[in-house]
């Protein structure tokens, strides 16, 4: 049967675009299944503040009458309006190994975005860069850690048979407890930095929580301005963030450094949630708490830096060498705690590719943003 593309209208549709991963993954025991209610918020304008400033449609592939693909067509003005570009981007893209499919999808979501002025498309970005984004092209033997895709090998195959390439790569890094060794030069600058006592550091708490997470936003909107791809947190989305964080995060693995009573610099890494939403399938339920009990000694085994950021006038003065070590040193008297996935980086971001390095990560998966001019 020949493939057949729909927009989403109806509540039902959105059903099927939002269940349509756990049928193409459901052979794939390292994909990890969001849940169903999040995922059906974030698409949804009116519900998720992220569409304050954007607009979208949203595509079905259908073979026989059952899906077999989607993706989402998205036009973020805050992006737009802060980079000077016209970009559009395609998210959200699940399909199965079914080429005439993916071609379509593709082919609607170019069609709109050209209909919408666009110059170019950008994606997957799920549904910004402040959100999951990129497609898993290295380390497809991993499991994913939280808020971060895993698709199989074909999806770089499927896009890239339709002239889609790569714009930027994202690097994930893992730094295993077992095999951190500090070089001897890197130890000796740190204990001359902090002999210098410079700066004042301390971990976030439940008393401080919410105005350390806002100072936080405030370092990572200044850091990152100039990076590629970058787009600032709308107010909304900025409080949204704030509330989402203050439920998982472990204020022990929030680290701000101050300069003169200045938040100057920060690191903030979640603990790792995918063993409990792997066991969830999508729906909080009843047996949730007893999921939660299976999956407490995975979660406590390891975490990822979600937010990195120091201030331009500190970057030289040795900060981030503070951050890390203390972040590490935090770690590391948590005899539970195994590993850290700093991610996502980007490939250009040498500075910050150069001090995983040095605190012995190495790049085990790796992420790409693709693009595809749009024709006027």
């Amino acid at each position: 049967m020949p493939v057949t593309i729909i927009p989403v209208r109806s509540g039902q549709e959105l059903t099927m675009f939002v269940d349509l991963p756990f049928t193409v993954h459901k052979e794939n025991p390292l994909w990890v299944a969001p849940l169903k209610s999040q995922e059906r918020a974030l698409l949804t304008p009116g519900k998720h503040p992220f569409w304050e400033f954007a607009r979208r449609e949203l595509f079905l592939a259908l073979r026989d009458g059952r899906p077999v693909g989607r993706i989402a067509a998205i036009v973020d003005e805050n992006y737009n309006s802060y980079a000077c570009q016209s970009c559009g981007a395609f998210g959200f893209f699940e399909c199965m190994d079914d080429g005439e499919a993916a071609a379509a999808l593709i082919d609607n979501a170019r069609a709109w975005l050209k209909s919408e002025n666009m110059a170019f498309m950008r994606g997957p970005l799920n549904p910004s860069t402040n959100y999951a984004c990129g497609l898993l092209v290295d380390g497809f033997d991993l499991a994913p850690a939280v808020m971060m895709p895993w698709n199989p090998p074909y999806y770089a195959v499927l896009l890239e048979r339709l002239r889609l390439r790569k714009e930027q790569d994202l690097f994930a890094w893992l730094i295993e407890r077992d095999r951190i060794k500090s070089p001897d030069w890197l130890a000796a600058e740190i204990a001359r930095l902090k002999a210098e006592n410079r700066f004042t550091c301390r971990s976030s708490g439940k008393a401080t929580l919410t105005e350390d997470i806002r100072a936080m936003l405030d370092i990572y909107r200044e850091s990152w301005a100039e990076n590629w791809g970058f787009s600032p947190l709308s107010r909304a989305e900025s409080a949204q963030l704030v509330n989402e964080l203050k439920r998982i995060l472990n204020p022990q693995y929030f680290i701000l450094f101050f300069h003169d009573n200045e938040a100057v610099g920060g690191v903030v890494a979640l603990p790792d949630m995918n063993p409990l939403l792997k066991r969830l399938n999508g729906k909080i339920g009843i047996t949730a708490p007893w999921h939660w009990w299976r999956a407490l000694p995975e979660i406590r085994s390891g975490c990822r830096t979600i937010l990195f950021g120091i201030k331009d006038t500190y970057r030289l003065m040795g900060l981030p060498l503070l951050l890390f070590d203390l972040l590490l040193e935090t770690m590391r008297k948590n005899p539970r705690f195994q590993w850290v996935e700093g991610s996502w980086v980007l490939e250009d971001n040498t500075s910050t590719n150069d001090l995983l390095e040095d605190f012995s990560g190495r790049i085990t998966k790796r992420y790409r943003i693709y693009r595809q001019e749009i024709a006027p």
